[in-house]
């Protein structure tokens, strides 16, 4: 069981846009890789524009995930997201996901996730970020690590 979803939501917080200066679109896409899966999302919405602090609508990442294999990803809560262009990075406050594969249900979250960016786009990411089994069966592990990459526009 991967704990994909836990960064599906995390760091879709951490998105990416061509550029420093704020799109005005205010959509992210991101992918997160775990275990050899990977699950994807495009055009959630987000409540401003980086710089800005902001928060990703999670109703909106749920309606374009899609993963490969048999899981499922939810995400649970709207993250906040803080920028610090001076040192390239963007944080997520909480990132709480559940994972369903083979009917087994697993919840993770993960705290004050950091991703990088890339130059002085708006492209993130992150890598080896420990996720922590919040909830779920006792066949889930107790966490999980993830790959994951963003793109605010």
């Amino acid at each position: 069981m991967t704990t994909l979803g836990t960064f599906v939501g995390a760091l879709a917080l951490t998105g990416m846009t061509a550029g420093v200066a704020a799109a005005d679109h205010q959509k992210v896409d991101g992918s997160i890789s775990s275990g050899g899966d990977t699950c994807s999302w495009t055009n959630a919405d987000t409540s401003a524009n980086p710089p800005e602090t902001l928060t990703v609508d999670h109703e909106t990442v749920n309606a374009n995930t899609t993963c490969s294999g048999s899981k499922t990803v939810t995400l649970n809560n709207d993250p906040t997201v803080t920028f610090d262009d001076e040192a390239g990075t963007a944080t997520a406050d909480l990132i709480d996901v559940t994972v369903v594969e083979y009917g087994v249900t697993c919840e993770y979250q993960a705290e004050n996730v950091q991703a990088e960016r890339d130059g002085t786009t708006r492209a993130y990411s992150a890598a080896g970020v420990t996720v922590y089994k919040s909830g779920g069966s006792f066949l889930c592990p107790s966490t999980e690590t993830a790959d994951a990459k963003f793109l605010f526009h």
